[in-house]
């Protein structure tokens, strides 16, 4: 939890968030006990743009578990630089674009 600012959103699936470090707790634990302590994350590919101290993230995100097939996610990330010079992700969503239009 040690990534993340105070306030940080975590998109948990389209049209769900976590926001705050608790309630991404929480729902770390859920997803770990929906995919049995199971899931996968990896990085296929990542451009950081970066503008004083804000950074967009975009990776080609590829996520697996026994219940679930290899699937490429397009994510995006927003970090901020802390007062101490530490980036803490602020913006946690690994479905990108994927959220548009799913919040209406």
């Amino acid at each position: 939890m040690g990534i993340y600012t105070d306030d940080a959103i975590l998109v948990i699936e389209p049209g769900r968030i976590a926001k705050g470090k608790s309630a991404i707790r929480e729902a770390f634990v859920i997803i770990a006990g929906y995919f049995n302590n199971g899931l996968q994350v990896q990085q296929e590919g990542m451009e950081i743009l970066e503008s004083g101290d804000t950074a967009l993230v975009l990776a080609n995100t590829v996520i697996w578990a026994p219940n679930l097939p290899r699937t490429l996610r397009k994510a995006t990330y927003i970090f901020n630089r802390s007062a101490s010079g530490e980036w803490l992700c602020s913006i946690d969503n690994s479905y990108g674009h994927e959220v548009i239009g799913k919040n209406a």
